[in-house]
């Protein structure tokens, strides 16, 4: 199965799902035909039989039917049960779906109604005098949630042993296999039909009390796996191999009894045998562990959307649309209270980083969806006690789920996810500034070159035009430095250590300094260094979201 385009069958109207050659899953909420859509791939094969020319060992085809449930069923058993066979597709003439098949042509298939009832039938459209058929394929169906543990089937009667079993080989490997999962060791295990419920193993184990009449459910549903995956593995070791895909496994609702540690493992398994022994796995699910770790393994998952009336797929389903949409939640349902800390090393620079933030928000549309992830940690820390606790692989759990961002006057070192501001000073020799001496000196240059920043509309109405800036800034800056220069000739200590009187200068003109700021990020000669700090930003914002339970794909580039 490569395609499946369908017309119409029930809510399915008008979709084309895609499906690998290796693990498939497909889930969405109850109602949106996920077993039905098991029942239309069934349906599309025809069953091997021993005498077809690829098969060397004769027996592994009646073994597989024997020691499994249900093999190749078609659409008309798998939903027979129902009240009543209604139309599957009212009003539909002709195709109701189309199968891509990977190694031959095409194939549609539409409706035909039995005479005597009301029941149908799914049956192919050959061209007439071609000669064509369905394609031989062996399909193990495993219906997993309508099973029960032995202890709780009460018709003992309805119980009978099977004579066929698997060569001793595999079911060994089933044993191996069980035990890894189980710990527990498994002997003398014997087929057992359970009425028309399930066929299963009696086996005795090496733990008092444990058998499989006494297991749980899960504990029975993983020893059905086992056997299928097992069998399927026969079945291609039975046979002279020519195809993408050699057989079919088809699961409905896997997780079903599986604790979720069971569930990731049997992907695992299940990876490796369907690459292996080339058999197509597709199942239903609703098992969040096993949606999560499919998409981190870049495994297929079709999910799907309940519109009443009709189903729809979900575009590039990732683990955060699916919650939200299992769970019935809003997107800011998911990510409430989900933040990315940025811890920087003083006030001074989350003014610049609030400014820097809005200027991004305002001018890069992308960045409107991810700035509300960001939580600036409200804390001092020197840039060297910062450098060393991001560096510290002690601490690797608590700083793979945050950023920090350095002043200007520091380096890049993303490997540890540690950033700088935009500070590059004015002289255009590479050396960086902290932010507040990045303002005094791009005051000093806007000052000297008469800018017209001094004669802005909201710089005058604010009254921080020229004069306010020579009286209150230059003048201060000024009379600092030639405090410090009378306190060297003399030998004595500076008045104020330089980065203290910065901060509290900058801190007493706070409003100037950020409508400053805002002038200096719309300057174009800035662009380099600020798309810098932006680049930088979203690639620890890729490597921090996930440890914090938000979609990377969130920040989108447009």
């Amino acid at each position: 199965m490569k395609q499946l385009i369908i017309n119409q069958y029930r809510k399915l109207k008008d979709l084309e799902l895609n499906f690998t050659n290796g693990l498939n899953a497909i889930s969405g909420t109850n109602g949106t035909c996920k077993s039905s859509l098991l029942h239309l791939i069934s349906n599309s094969f025809q069953q091997v039989t021993k005498t077809c020319e690829w098969v060397k060992d004769e027996k592994c085809i009646q073994i597989i039917n024997a020691v499994n449930t249900v093999t190749n069923p078609k659409v008309e058993s798998l939903t027979r049960g129902d009240q009543q066979y209604n139309d599957p597709a009212h009003g539909v003439q002709g195709t109701l779906f189309t199968v891509e098949y990977y190694d031959r042509e095409p194939l549609s298939f539409r409706r035909h109604n039995s005479t005597s009832d009301s029941r149908y039938a799914i049956k192919p459209q050959y061209k007439r005098g071609s000669g064509d058929k369905l394609p031989y394929c062996p399909i193990i169906y495993l219906g997993l949630p309508r099973l029960v543990p032995y202890g709780e089937f009460h018709n003992d009667e309805a119980v009978a042993g099977i004579k066929k079993s698997l060569p001793n080989e595999y079911r060994k490997e089933i044993a191996d296999l069980y035990k890894d999962f189980t710990n527990y060791c498994i002997s003398d295990i014997k087929m057992q039909q359970m009425g028309d419920v399930k066929v299963r193993s009696e086996f005795d184990s090496d733990v008092e009390g444990v058998d499989s009449n006494t297991i749980s459910a899960g504990e029975d549903n993983l020893y059905i796996i086992l056997t299928a995956i097992v069998s399927l593995k026969y079945y291609f070791e039975s046979i002279e191999s020519s195809k993408t895909i050699e057989s079919i496994l088809l699961i409905d609702e896997i997780d079903a009894t599986l604790h979720p540690a069971y569930q990731i493992k049997i992907l695992k398994l299940l990876r490796d045998y369907s690459h292996r022994y080339k058999i197509q796995v597709i199942f239903t699910t609703h098992s969040m562990s096993a949606l999560e770790d499919m998409l981190n393994k870049k495994d297929n998952v079709i999910y799907l959307l309940d519109n009443i009336s009709s189903v729809f797929l979900m575009d590039e389903p990732d683990i955060y649309k699916i919650k939200m949409h299992l769970s019935s939640m809003t997107s800011e349902d998911i990510y409430k209270d989900k933040v990315i800390p940025i811890f920087s090393e003083d006030a001074e620079a989350r003014v610049l980083l609030e400014s820097l933030f809005s200027y991004y928000e305002n001018t890069r549309s992308e960045f409107v969806s991810v700035k509300r992830f960001f939580h600036m940690v409200n804390v001092n820390i020197g840039a060297e006690n910062l450098i060393n606790i991001f560096k510290d692989s002690k601490l690797l759990q608590m700083t793979m789920k945050s950023i920090c961002i350095l002043d200007g006057d520091h380096g890049d070192d993303l490997s540890n996810y540690i950033m700088s501001l935009p500070g590059k000073n004015h002289y255009g020799d590479g050396k960086g500034l902290p932010p507040e001496k990045l303002l005094f000196e791009y005051a000093e240059e806007l000052y000297n070159n008469d800018d017209s920043f001094w004669t802005d509309r909201t710089i005058i109405e604010r009254g921080f035009g020229k004069l306010y800036y020579l009286n209150n800034i230059k003048k201060e800056i000024e009379k600092y430095k030639k405090e410090c220069e009378e306190a060297k000739k003399k030998g004595e200590k500076e008045p104020k250590k330089e980065r203290v009187f910065n901060k509290d200068l900058f801190n007493s003109h706070i409003e100037f300094f950020k409508l400053l700021f805002k002038h200096w990020l719309h300057n174009p000669e800035h662009n380099e260094q600020i798309q810098r700090v932006y680049e930088n930003l979203r690639t620890l914002f890729k490597k921090v979201s996930t440890y914090n339970e938000i979609n990377a794909a969130e920040w989108k580039i447009i």
